[in-house]
């Protein structure tokens, strides 16, 4: 089996090639400049472009030919192909690869092809992907693959603080009064993303409380298990980079990378994001 997925799982170039994936690519919009996410370095100027813009981001999920061009190359290596999408309720990523597969079991009869929805984005995601990817590297069947990805889905979760709710305020998704309160209170939000479900869980008044927080509640669903977690920031790796190294010291680590948070989540959340996800054995 072959494993594709979308940009929005930010996975980096190196977990990409050694998991041996195919990545649809979604397309960024910032100042009236469209970026296509190669994962190459272009898409890391993000953050800074959004500090300065004055317009609001748009993302586009990726085309119908991009997951087709994915699942022809996959085919090209593999009996069939297991598809990853970002949440079908915050993308049209999971219909486009729909669309795709049709066209491609049209033309590869012989071929299987399977489309899952992650209901997850970022680093959730791309745990998702990772422990799907490994079945199908040890030859796995797509059922067997399927069911990797469905035992992460119901596990993972993504805590992150914002540092800010203006970008959020800025796509109209929150009143201009809750982030002057949030500013002049020094308010930085936790929030939660699992299983579709997003979700406010603290109010702490401080970065170090917000990260705090973010710890207590990995040791309580991770301390003394076996612990997958990826961490994530926007724009800001120094605060990914301590989180890392206190999960590394503290916990049971069978993996963990750090990734950018992806524009299509961080448009909305803005900079200074620092979070994770993580599921445990």
């Amino acid at each position: 089996m072959a494993v594709i997925t979308d940009s929005v799982a930010a996975l980096t170039p190196e977990l990409i090639l050694d998991h041996e994936l195919f990545v649809a690519r979604m397309e960024i919009t910032v100042d009236g400049k469209t970026i296509v996410d190669t994962g190459s370095s272009e898409l890391d100027e993000f953050y800074s472009t959004l500090a300065s813009s004055k317009d609001v981001p748009t993302t586009s999920a990726a085309k119908p030919v991009e997951y087709l061009d994915r699942m022809n190359s996959a085919a090209d290596i593999a009996e069939g192909v297991f598809c990853v999408t970002v949440s079908a309720k915050l993308s049209a990523a999971y219909d486009a690869a729909l669309l795709s597969s049709d066209e491609f079991s049209r033309n590869n009869p012989d071929h299987e092809v399977r489309i899952f929805d992650s209901a997850a984005a970022a680093g959730s995601q791309a745990l998702i992907v990772l422990a799907a990817a490994r079945v199908a590297k040890r030859g796995g069947s797509i059922d067997e693959v399927e069911t990797a990805a469905k035992f992460v889905a119901r596990r993972v979760r993504l805590v992150a603080m914002l540092d800010t709710l203006r970008f959020i305020h800025r796509s109209g998704r929150v009143p201009k009064i809750a982030v002057w309160a949030t500013t002049a209170l020094n308010i930085k939000p936790v929030m939660e993303f699992s299983a579709d479900k997003i979700r406010a869980i603290a109010r702490p008044r401080s970065v170090r409380k917000a990260v705090d927080r973010i710890r207590k509640d990995m040791l309580t669903d991770l301390d003394g298990r076996i612990a997958h977690i990826n961490v994530m920031h926007a724009g800001a790796p120094e605060r990914a980079e301590a989180l890392r190294e206190w999960a590394e010291s503290n916990l049971e680590c069978a993996e963990i990378f750090v990734t950018q948070f992806h524009p299509f989540m961080g448009a909305h959340t803005g900079l200074g994001l620092v979070g994770a996800s993580w599921w445990s054995e």
